[in-house]
């Protein structure tokens, strides 16, 4: 049987080197039936050795994995996957073994990776600059063939746990950190959500899925276990699996055939229960360990190749070891690579290497580079560095775009020979069925599936959404854990920040295309400590409260985001709006300075390559943003823009402990509004005015110009003394109380609809500076 030896040669490859004592000999019994059963299988010491991970594995237990394949009925009864009992423990890796040949792979990669996120960026800023909407869609192969696997798919996963253990970063005080979960599961089920056999001639099929108990802890000053035998540490593992019976649901509903476009293709509602995250002192400390060491054993990753070139055994002082040590380092790193660059030798093979690569790249663009050609264009990539490469291939592609709008009208002869010699011009070709499969074969797959090979396309309506997301989370929470004495033998929480009932929607119309992202979060709290012992014990209600929203009649939650792109029923091309409440901030000074002793480093440690990483991090972030907003200007006449963020002030009492009536100093930094658009006048963003108030836009005249109107009112600084009612104060012009009275700050812009007219100003800025 064809599929059982496949099956068999998959498990033995793919398994076969982290699986101790497998042998897919056996499975061949099994899998007449369409079963394939494994059971109480150990993984291999060295099982992660090739993902090149800073791990090792200290003992790994699968306890069952079962996977059900009907063979005999491949395209109408699902495939079930079972896996039960993944326990795993893992320890750092402690010593680096230099490979070179795995170096020069694990440089190679590491600069391509570098030019393909470049030319990643590169691609965006073109596609924005170059989006046009897309009107019809036609559903390809591979979508159909991934909704029919999806319906008869279901699949089980159940008591994981993966641990890491660490005794070498601090010996007298190991810590270990992992990742449980009781169970997750998805299955097929009725319109009641009631486990059922899909039925395939249904237009509607109905997803379940749930999950249990997924927990992520970390323990200080724990026992070790990687000591222990492995049937213990299993145990270990076994026992510390939560059997909590939370679950988090996930209903989905898929409509494979288009049912005329009443319900979307996808339906998914997510519930999420409770989200609780702690942190304490001591896990704050040995994560900053974790972090020194993996960049210590990074660093030593990188200069390790240098010290085998020493010597050893005729060098006997150990320091004269380092000397020789730092010497090949600093001479290989930094003095050969700048002296050899003005060589005339190294120029001109470095030009000559560059021409082929250039070559080469431009087969490989046209389809014509040979499996040969292949394996020298990745010897020069090698040779080659991140600028010259980005330069090389940016060039090729222009030569190759040009020359391909040239020969753009073939004859026949040149299709004949293009279709004989393979060659393909699409970036993303499809999945070729017809030289993989027979035509019999083709046909009752292209039926099993419901996909018809021919061009027509849907022609969606645009109100149609065929992705609705909705994900709703009950409560979130931050806690943060320290000792509030130095006798203390627990620790308690000195801060915690409380977000309940949040929300979140996405949807998507195809026919634009265009999508739905709306935030909600009803409402923020963040509770500090009291200095008195008995008040840490108490409730949230009794603690101090450090921040908190102030409820307002016309908005219902703390903070409201949407973001849509091609609104319906509306000029422009984007619409963003932002709308919160009223956010107060207090002061609280026993809460700051725990928290300061809490994130205090005990030590001074050198993260200079989580630096890095977090400097690489933010330039990613930073170049997308700019491309963003670079085009977002460009077209900001075609976007609406309502952002409205109340007043958000911070109010510092005496002694640093608010009380009703205390003296307290109040700073107001203000009421911040932003509007404009094409769907907007001017007379609509001027504040305080709605669109019921403003006559219809077909009866204004038409403007070159589109406003835009920035209002920052109230900006504001109080003291009041004991008893005074400071609040009653800030909606007031003048009083007592101001030590800087009402400042508003108004900014409006007009930003000229043509940007090619060299007559009208692109921008027209206004500027008004009120003190009441």
């Amino acid at each position: 049987m064809v599929f059982g030896h496949l099956t068999a040669y998959f498990i033995d490859k793919y398994l076969g080197d982290y699986i101790e004592n497998l042998d897919s000999k056996q499975l061949k019994i099994d899998l007449w039936n369409g079963d394939v059963v494994l059971k109480d299988l150990s993984l291999k010491p060295n099982a992660l050795a090739n993902f090149n991970l800073p791990v090792t594995v200290a003992a790994g237990h699968l306890h069952k994995l079962s996977l059900h394949i009907p063979w005999k009925h491949l395209y109408i009864h699902p495939t079930k996957i079972t896996i039960d009992g993944v326990y795993l423990l893992l320890t750092p890796k402690t010593d680096v073994q230099y490979d070179p040949e795995r170096d020069e792979q694990s440089q190679y990669e590491s600069k391509m990776k570098e030019v393909h996120k470049i030319e990643q960026f590169r691609k965006e800023k073109e596609e924005y600059e170059n989006s046009k909407t897309i009107s019809k869609h036609k559903d390809t192969f591979l979508e159909r063939l991934q909704m029919h696997i999806l319906r008869n798919l279901e699949f089980s996963i159940s008591n994981i746990h993966i641990a890491f253990e660490d005794k070498t970063t601090k010996p007298e005080h190991p810590y270990s950190f992992g990742i449980t979960l009781n169970y997750i599961k998805l299955f097929t089920t009725n319109t009641e959500w009631e486990p059922v056999i899909s039925e395939e001639d249904s237009p509607i099929m109905y997803k379940f899925g749930e999950m249990s108990t997924l927990s992520i802890y970390w323990n200080s000053n724990v026992q070790t276990q990687s000591d222990l035998p492995q049937e213990d540490i299993v145990d270990i593992l076994q026992e510390n699996v939560d059997q909590n019976e939370q679950r988090v649901s996930d209903e989905m509903a898929y409509t494979p055939s288009e049912q005329e476009y009443v319900r979307p293709v996808f339906d998914a509602k997510i519930d999420l229960e409770q989200i609780s995250l702690n942190i304490n002192r001591n896990q704050y400390s040995d994560l900053l360990d974790l972090l020194e060491f993996q960049d210590r054993l990074n660093l030593k990753s990188k200069y390790i190749k240098y010290h085998t070139m020493i010597d050893n055994a005729s060098i006997l002082k150990p320091s004269l070891r380092r000397w020789k040590f730092a010497y090949a380092a600093i001479l290989h790193e930094e003095v050969r690579p700048r002296l050899s660059s003005y060589k005339w030798e190294n120029i001109k093979t470095n030009l000559d290497r560059l021409r082929e690569y250039h070559e080469i790249y431009f087969q490989i663009l046209n389809g014509d580079a040979s499996k040969k050609q292949k394996q020298r264009a990745q010897e020069l990539e090698k040779n080659i560095d991140v600028f010259n490469l980005l330069y090389l291939r940016r060039i090729v592609e222009i030569e190759f775009k040009k020359r391909k709008a040239e020969h753009k009208e073939q004859s026949w002869w040149d299709k004949v020979t293009s279709f004989w010699s393979g060659d393909s011009n699409q970036e993303n070709p499809e999945f070729n069925l017809d030289s993989a499969t027979a035509a019999d074969e083709k046909k009752k797959l292209y039926d099993a599936i419901g996909y018809a090979d021919n061009n027509t396309q849907s022609n969606y309506p645009e109100e149609y959404v065929d992705i609705d997301l909705s994900v709703r989370l009950n409560m979130l929470e931050l806690n943060v854990w320290s000792n509030i004495n130095e006798n203390d033998t627990q620790f308690k929480v000195i801060a915690c920040a409380a977000i309940p009932d949040a929300g979140l929607i996405f949807k998507r119309r195809p026919a634009k295309p265009a999508f739905l992202f709306v935030v909600d979060l009803s409402s923020f709290q963040v509770f500090g400590i009291g200095e008195n012992v008995l008040q840490t014990e108490m409730l949230n209600d009794n603690r101090p409260v450090l921040a908190q929203n102030r409820a307002q009649l016309e908005q219902k939650s703390f903070l409201h985001i949407e973001y849509e792109t091609n609104p319906l029923n509306k000029p422009s091309d984007n619409r963003i709006q932002v709308i919160s409440q009223s956010l107060e901030i207090i002061y609280d000074a026993f809460t700051i300075n725990k928290l300061v002793e809490c994130f205090q480093p005990d030590r001074k440690r050198d993260l200079q390559g989580i630096k890095e990483i977090a400097y690489s991090t933010f330039n990613d972030i930073k170049y997308r943003s700019h491309i963003f907003f670079n085009h977002y200007l460009k077209n900001i006449q075609s976007s609406d823009i309502d952002i409205d963020l109340p007043s958000f002030y911070f109010l510092l009492p005496e002694n640093g402990v608010y009380r009703r009536g205390c003296p307290v100093l109040c700073f107001d930094f203000g009421h911040f509004t932003f509007k404009g658009g094409p769907s907007y006048t001017d007379q609509e963003v001027e504040i305080g005015k709605t669109t019921e108030d403003v006559p219809s836009t077909d009866d204004i005249p038409q403007s070159p110009y589109f406003p835009l109107k920035l209002r920052l009112e109230n900006i504001q600084l109080l003291y009041a003394n004991q008893n005074d009612d400071w609040n009653n104060a800030r909606v007031q012009r003048d009083s007592p109380m101001h030590l800087i009275k009402p400042i508003t700050i108004r900014v409006d812009i007009d930003k000229c609809i043509y940007s090619d007219n060299a007559i009208l100003p692109a921008y027209v800025i206004s500027r008004r500076f009120l003190m009441f």
